[in-house]
């Protein structure tokens, strides 16, 4: 994996808020942590339906249910800033759903490195949900 390892305390937050958030109507199906080698940082994508019809007029809105979830649950490892929403029409996301099939309210740890996928480059990615 990339230098910078996700941590223990990252992948435990990132269930809690992904089962928080399956709770109401922000329920995500698609939920990876995907590293950014040129900021040589990682950002949990995640997206949904719902944060759909949000994106992009109402993002703030968007980001807002994220961030409540987030301090609903005492997360101390996970904040709003590491999370980027995405739409669910993306390149990415429409490659992943078919190598990675978790079910609309499944939860997987598959980790791929420098790997290509539908011509995309993925230096590094965990994938948490994609339904």
């Amino acid at each position: 994996m990339a230098e910078n390892t996700l941590v223990e305390g990252l992948w435990t937050d990132t269930v809690v808020l992904i089962k928080k958030l399956d709770k109401g109507e922000f329920s995500p199906t698609f939920a990876v942590w995907y590293f950014y080698e040129d900021a040589d940082q990682w950002r949990f994508l995640l997206g949904g339906p719902r944060f759909d019809d949000l994106l992009p007029k109402q993002e703030p809105l968007a980001y807002q249910k994220v961030s409540e979830a987030i301090s609903v649950c005492d997360l101390t490892t996970l904040s709003i800033s590491l999370v980027k929403l995405v739409s669910l029409d993306t390149p990415l996301i429409n490659a992943l759903k078919f190598l990675v099939g978790t079910g609309e309210k499944g939860l997987v740890q598959a980790t791929f490195s420098n790997t290509t996928l539908n011509g995309i480059f993925i230096k590094d990615i965990v994938v948490v949900r994609s339904a």
